[in-house]
C-alpha cells in the first residue's frame, strides 16, 4: 500500500447523451460492442494526453490529470482530451451515420483542485483512484451540461463544461462561453461555469 497523498488534479466525467434510448432494443452484445468502440476512442484520446483512465461506469468514464504522475498543465492536458473527445467522435458519427446508426452525443464536466490520491477499496479490491469534494463537483458539471446541450443552433457531438477553477489554470488560449454563476447539486452558492 502506498499511502494516500493530496494532489492538485483535474478531473473529467464523460457521459452519453440519451443513452438509454441507444441502447434500448438492440441484442446485449451490440450493446457490448458500441459501449466498448466508444470507450476505446475515449481512452485513446485521455491518454494520449497522459490522463489516467479511472474507472468506466455504465456509459460514463471518469479520468484525471495530475497524478499519478504530476503535471503543472493538467487542466489544458484535460481541455486539450475533450477537444480531441469531439475530433473523435465527430469522425465515428460520420461512419455511424453512414451505417444507419444513431449519432452518439457526449456531455464532459471538468474541474481542477485537490483530491486525495492513492490505493483505495477493501481488501483484495484495491485500486488506484482519486476522492473528495472536487471529484463530485466534475461529476455534477457534466451533469449540469443537461441544461446546455438543447441548443440546436450548437449541434455538437460532445457539451464540455469547466469551472473557474479549471479555466484560470489554463495556460493556452481557448475559446470558451462564459455561462455566469450556476448552482450546481448538492452544493451551497453558486460556481462560476464556461463552456468550452
Amino acid at each position: 500500500f502506498t499511502s494516500s497523498v493530496e494532489r492538485d488534479v483535474t478531473v473529467m466525467f464523460t457521459d452519453i447523451v440519451g443513452y438509454s434510448g441507444l441502447s434500448e432494443g438492440i441484442a446485449a452484445e451490440q450493446v457490448a460492442k458500441l459501449i466498448n468502440r466508444h470507450f476505446g476512442l475515449l481512452a485513446g484520446c485521455i491518454e494520449a494526453e497522459d490522463g489516467t483512465v479511472d474507472k468506466f461506469i455504465v456509459d460514463s468514464v471518469m479520468a484525471f490529470w495530475g497524478a499519478p504522475d504530476h503535471y503543472a498543465d493538467h487542466a489544458d492536458r484535460a481541455v486539450r482530451a475533450a477537444q480531441a473527445i469531439e475530433r473523435a467522435l465527430d469522425e465515428d458519427n460520420k461512419a455511424r451515420v453512414a451505417a444507419g446508426e444513431p449519432e452518439i452525443k457526449i456531455r464532459i464536466g471538468l474541474h481542477s483542485g485537490p483530491v486525495t490520491v492513492g490505493n483505495i477499496g477493501a481488501p483484495g479490491r484495491i485500486n488506484y483512484t482519486i476522492i473528495g469534494d472536487n471529484v463530485n463537483l466534475a461529476q455534477r458539471l457534466e451533469q449540469l451540461g443537461k441544461q446546455f446541450t438543447t441548443d440546436p443552433s450548437l449541434n455538437r457531438s460532445v457539451t464540455t463544461l469547466l469551472t473557474a477553477a479549471t479555466a484560470d489554470q489554463l495556460t493556452s488560449k481557448h475559446v470558451l462561453d462564459d455561462l455566469g454563476d450556476q448552482t450546481v447539486r448538492g452544493r451551497g452558492g453558486k460556481i462560476r461555469v464556461y463552456r468550452l
